[in-house]
């Protein structure tokens, strides 16, 4: 069955809850505000938060206070695997990956982003959130790009053209990652674009 990545709400009863006046796929125009995984240890989704900076973990500035979605992803669309696609293997062929909101086959969840910005007709932000000094968070971040986004272009077709170089925020890590450059060209191979490390986001 086709999934709806814009639906809501979601499977997940806490993907949709409001904090302030931001709720989840609802525009808002807020000059400056920040994502938070705070909760991902309790399956949680990411939330927006106007306030509490010390608890963002992806500031967004939106200085010309544009009209912007936040929608989640990650512990809130069930995606699961059904084609022959494995994502650990960097020689995959893009050509076996497909994906249902049913696990009808047994393969289980793809892996997902956090979820994804986007300006209505302009374009889509994917991003990922991370927070950790070592480890191969770089390649499982490229990881979720790659399967989050082979499936939206796989049921969203007609907004592949939207989607802008997807962000991974990881606001404990200041260098440059030592597999940064590889793990950028595997995805823009994959999918078109290839991402970026940053800790924000200025709105077009």
């Amino acid at each position: 069955m086709p999934i709806d990545f814009f639906s809501t709400p979601c499977n997940n009863p806490v993907g949709n809850r409001q904090t302030k006046a931001i709720q989840c796929a609802s525009p808002f125009y807020n000059e400056r505000f920040g994502i938070s995984d705070i909760n991902a240890n309790e399956r949680i989704p990411a939330i927006v938060l106007l306030d509490q900076e010390e608890q963002w973990d992806f500031t967004i500035e939106n200085p010309n206070n544009r009209a912007v979605n936040y929608k989640a992803i990650d512990y809130c669309v069930d995606i699961f695997r059904t084609g022959t696609y494995n994502v650990n293997d960097d020689n995959s062929n893009i050509a076996d990956f497909s994906s249902d909101n049913m696990n009808t086959l047994n393969r289980g969840l793809i892996k997902r982003c956090e979820g994804f910005l986007y300006r209505d007709g302009e374009w889509i932000l994917f991003f990922e959130i991370k927070n950790r000094l070592k480890g191969d968070w770089l390649i499982d971040a490229r990881r979720k790009f790659e399967e989050t986004i082979l499936s939206f272009k796989e049921h969203h077709p007609e907004l592949s053209g939207m989607i802008i170089k997807p962000i991974v925020s990881n606001k404990l890590f200041f260098r440059t990652h030592q597999s940064a450059m590889v793990q950028k060209r595997i995805l823009k191979d994959k999918i078109g674009v290839e991402f970026e490390v940053e800790t924000n986001f200025v709105i077009p």
